[in-house]
């Protein structure tokens, strides 16, 4: 089968000129290297590394988005010294080790057409999670999130710094990456050198802007010289550090200006935040708005001129990226998490398939992933690319099989989708009025509303499936008037009551309660107080809606702080959030008593008691328990009933999916 065959068998139709994004798909010279598209892979750390190399799964991982229209794929940051391993999944990009697999992964990337940058850099005082290497950096300057007090490099270090980033470009040169980018942003070691923030050096390193940018004109110069011009030379640098001191807006100007004027950089590509504070703006998630720095980005390229603009953040859709190109406010366009949810993003879009692109939602949960060590995932779980059908799956076709799914959330539509790929006749049932289960309920408190197109995307993908969908009240009677040969119990879990707490009237659940204020702008006298077991970004959310309804807020939590489940990154946005609202958080509390609108408290730690006075409104976010009561008696009736999502092991969002995704290894075994 040749190439156009192949297309037209999993898009469906001719493959035609793209005119509905032209700019998006318009080939671009950098430096002397031409790119078949404007869509960028921006440097994206995956966790897939291991021993300072490079895997097959993270050779993989740019394969299929090099197979899938990509036109350049920057790599995750690659040490250029040994001094800045600061995690044994980052690869050593100045180790001759690496050689054959660097090319392996060159070639993984070339042959579909696309072009592979390694993005080098040096970690400097950002050694957290390597407490036995001594961190170098511009200055003595304390980390200013972990605190980390580094070495001031001497002339030595920076010389054997300047080298290893030469080292590094000419092994993958070599090795055949058509460029490299040199990572001086995110408050790496270029960006303490580049920043007065961090820079407080008084030679010929530090002091003016020229003297703190020299450590980047040597690198940039004596690569070029060592690797010549047909080789890509980018540079990533802060637009916005976010600090006091640091590198804003009108600083970034005037470096980029220098950098345009002095170095034989190729392209620029911006990004925001500092490893501080600040660092919720390198991942801006679902409670940003979109595109939240494409105007600065828009200003400096006009100021800049002739340097290709990368632009990234948060841009949520092809037609956004189109007219920021159109508008002439970038040159490409830089995406990360939307080609983690979906890989075949940018085919999809070529080829007119966008209502089947899995929509990011932006909440982070591949950055968290990373964070803890696991890997990066998203809630969507692996590609549709990836998915291995059980072994059983080619003698599917033979089966008459009835699969009737139980819940219309999120877990039950991904199984109704999943197993309509295989099985002609498949219902779901849900006893509510629409779909969506939970996540109509976290769609609807600030900053979430994003969430529904989690939602429309699967109802969308049923419709097209042509999955039978029934309002009904459930029941096992209901289950079995329909005559299947398995059923999928999908039907969620419920919240818990407080076992700390006898059961008081009027007093329900956080989804229970704030779904419904959700739906009035009513004012309410008094305190409310969430009991907070969960310790998810929802809870929080919900903690801002009753903020704008009643006179204070509390959070109380048995532990010593709250967001326990929560990324990082994302958690800083939780507490500056809560902290504008003067929401109130009271550590080791358990709620022991609630009568006459006073709460009594207890702190499990000491056992002291407390009273909470003028509490109107009190609700509970807990673990949950499986909503499972009818899998025994469907199994006691002969039926191959299988659990899936909450109604298995409340988890999640991503555990939902997971278990949907899979469902057919059950199904067909």
């Amino acid at each position: 089968m040749d190439i156009r065959s192949l297309i037209n068998a999993r898009w469906g139709g001719e493959m035609k000129k793209h005119n509905k994004y032209p700019n998006l798909f318009a080939p671009i010279k950098i430096g002397q290297i031409t790119i078949q598209n404007r869509f960028v892979h921006t440097a994206t750390v995956t966790g897939y590394g291991a021993n300072t190399s490079p895997t097959p799964k993270l050779i993989n991982y740019h394969r299929t988005l090099a197979s899938n229209g990509v036109g350049m794929i920057v790599t995750e940051l690659m040490p250029v010294h040994q001094t800045s391993i600061a995690n044994p999944f980052l690869v050593s990009a100045y180790d001759s080790k690496n050689n054959k697999l660097f090319s392996q992964w060159a070639s993984a990337v070339s042959n579909k057409g696309s072009n592979l940058i390694g993005q080098i850099g040096h970690v400097g005082r950002q050694q957290l999670w390597n407490p036995l290497s001594t961190p170098l950096s511009a200055s003595s300057e304390p980390d200013p999130l972990s605190w980390t007090v580094p070495r001031k490099m001497n002339l030595s270090n920076i010389e054997d710094i300047i080298n290893g980033f030469c080292q590094s470009a000419k092994l993958l040169q070599n090795a055949g990456f058509s460029g490299v980018e040199l990572h001086g942003a995110h408050g790496y070691l270029l960006t303490q050198f580049m920043s007065p923030f961090s820079n407080k050096r008084n030679d010929n390193y530090g002091g003016n802007r020229e003297k703190r940018l020299r450590i980047i004109y040597e690198i940039s110069h004596k690569i070029r010289d060592l690797c010549g011009d047909k080789f890509i030379v980018g540079l990533k640098m802060p637009c916005d550090e976010g600090v006091d001191g640091g590198i804003g807006p009108t600083e970034a100007k005037k470096i980029a200006l220098i950098v345009s004027d002095t170095m034989p950089i190729d392209y620029l590509c911006f990004s925001q935040g500092n490893f501080s504070p600040s660092l919720e703006d390198h991942l801006p998630d679902m409670h940003f708005p979109n595109r939240p720095f494409q105007d600065i980005h828009a200003k400096l390229k006009d100021s800049i001129g002739k340097l290709p603009i990368i632009t990234v953040g948060k841009i949520e859709s092809a037609n956004a990226a189109e007219n920021i190109l159109k508008e002439n406010k970038a040159d490409l366009i830089g995406f990360s998490r939307a080609l983690i949810s979906d890989p075949e993003f940018v085919n999809k879009i070529k080829y007119n398939n966008e209502s089947s692109i899995r929509p990011c939602i932006y909440c982070n949960f591949c950055w968290g992933e990373i964070h803890a060590g696991r890997g990066m995932k998203c809630i969507h779980g692996d590609s549709d690319l990836d998915r291995k059908p059980s072994k059983h799956s080619k003698n599917i076709s033979k089966r008459k099989n009835r699969i009737v799914i139980v819940g219309g959330g999120i877990a039950g539509m991904e199984s109704a989708a999943t197993a309509s790929k295989y099985f002609s006749d498949v219902s779901l049932l849900t006893n509510s009025e629409s779909l969506g289960g939970k996540l109509k309920w976290e769609a609807s408190l600030p900053g979430r509303s994003i969430i529904n197109e989690e939602i429309n995307f699967q109802k969308n993908r049923l419709q097209e499936l042509g999955v039978k969908i029934t309002h009904t009240n459930i029941t096992q009677d209901t289950i079995l008037e329909l005559d299947p040969t398995h059923v999928v119990l999908a039907s969620g879990a419920s919240l818990s009551w407080p076992s700390s707490l006898k059961k008081i009237k009027n007093v329900t659940d956080i989804i229970e309660s704030t779904y419904f204020l959700a739906q009035t702008e009513e004012k309410m006298e008094g305190t409310a107080v969430i009991y907070d077991q969960d310790h998810t970004s929802a809870c929080y959310a919900a903690a801002e809606l009753l903020a704008s309804r009643f006179e204070k807020v509390i959070l109380l939590t048995p532990k010593p702080t709250i967001g326990t489940k929560i990324n990082y990154i994302s958690l800083i946005g939780v507490f500056r959030r809560l902290l504008k609202l003067g929401i109130e958080i009271v550590p080791f509390s358990i709620p022991t008593k609630y009568q006459k609108n006073i709460l009594t408290i207890k702190n499990p730690i000491n056992n002291e008691i407390n009273q909470i006075n003028e509490v109107t409104f009190l609700t509970f976010a807990t673990p949950k328990s499986p909503n499972d009561e009818l899998f025994q008696p469907l199994t006691n009736s002969g039926l191959e009933c299988i659990l899936a999502g909450d109604c298995d092991s409340p988890r999640g969002l991503a555990g939902a999916i997971s278990d949907g995704s899979k469902i057919l290894n059950k199904l067909t075994k």
